[in-house]
């Protein structure tokens, strides 16, 4: 078992994570194996902590810091360790998105199976995925899900499961894109899962609840519209423009502004997108002219998603009703 008490204090500094400054110690003392292997045991060290993992990769970075893969060395199991910056300004979304994440269902969602800190650092332990994030899937198979409809609707369905899952508990993912959903694949590059991850933008929702968060291009009109609460429907409407990248390869609502002041370009795509977006007859498909029936199913359940009035926009089990049967394990 991992230290993974979230009360664990953190009296010693101790090495960054990635830097393989693990000392051999740590792992033969069985008196710091006992103290780690216990979650009710108080305290544990930060030394004693990194004595028990071994750097293994790099998996990712970003602005929110680095993710490692990191093995327990008296389990043997693989972790992803996402190293998060302390900043008062976002401590609490960080602090919000891992107790969400030890609390909900792994099936649908990316399992957090403990955390510790420092005083600079978020050192967040999760469930390690192996594949890839749907985002890096369409770059790399652009028209893969358009020549196979029948795996497009596999991983759909997956998606929706999570989201009614969410949405069941009264939870809103709110920032659905094919970056935050990740594809777990076999050895052989078959695609066996698909989990939702990044829940740190996601909310409790409530009859009063109105924020404005999420990704530009992925979100709905109801954050520009000012009589419209936010709920759960919003993820809807993300799902839609989701699936339709999924096709395309590109997103209907990209919107070319200036690269030179990157204020001004926020503003610019905030503005054409709410223009767009409260446009009633926005269709992001056009004309359709495509008379093959598989793609005028997929085509009209985008259409479904992208309804601009929430409180007419359909709920994730109510899209799921609506899902071909599918059988087949997709492979690329």
């Amino acid at each position: 078992m991992s230290c993974n008490d979230p009360s664990c204090p953190d009296p010693e500094p101790g090495p960054k994570l990635g830097s393989k400054r693990h000392s051999s110690s740590g792992f033969d003392s069985a008196s710091k194996r006992s103290e780690c292997e216990n979650p009710n045991f108080k305290p544990c060290s930060f030394q004693t902590f990194m004595s028990l993992y071994i750097f293994v990769k790099l998996l990712g970075f970003g602005a929110f810091g680095v993710v490692n893969l990191m093995k327990h060395q008296i389990s043997g199991k693989d972790y992803a360790v996402k190293v998060v910056k302390k900043n008062p300004e976002s401590d609490s979304k960080t602090r919000y998105e891992i107790k969400l994440g030890m609390m909900l269902d792994p099936q649908h969602v990316c399992k957090v199976h403990g955390y510790h800190e420092d005083d600079r650092h978020f050192f967040i332990i999760m469930e390690y995925l192996k594949g890839m994030d749907l985002c890096d899937f369409i770059r790399k198979y652009p028209t893969f899900f358009m020549n196979n409809p029948q795996f497009f609707w596999i991983v759909v369905e997956s998606i929706l499961r999570g989201l009614a899952y969410l949405h069941s508990i009264g939870i809103a993912h709110m920032d659905i894109k094919p970056e935050n959903v990740f594809l777990l694949l076999d050895n052989q590059g078959k695609i066996i899962g698909v989990k939702l991850i990044d829940l740190g933008l996601s909310i409790k929702v409530n009859d009063t609840t109105k924020y404005f968060r999420g990704t530009p291009t992925y979100m709905a009109p109801d954050f520009f519209s000012p009589f419209c609460k936010i709920d759960c429907s919003v993820d809807i409407w993300s799902l839609g423009i989701t699936v339709f990248a999924m096709i395309k390869a590109y997103l209907p609502t990209e919107i070319a502004s200036s690269k030179k002041d990157p204020k001004r370009r926020q503003d610019e795509t905030y503005q054409k997108i709410k223009s767009l977006l409260l446009n009633e007859s926005f269709n992001p498909l056009g004309e359709r002219t495509s008379e093959d029936p598989n793609i005028a199913q997929i085509e009209d359940f985008i259409l479904s998603c992208l309804i601009t009035n929430p409180e007419i926009r359909p709920t994730a089990v109510k899209l799921l009703g609506n899902i071909p049967p599918t059988t087949s394990q997709m492979s690329p």
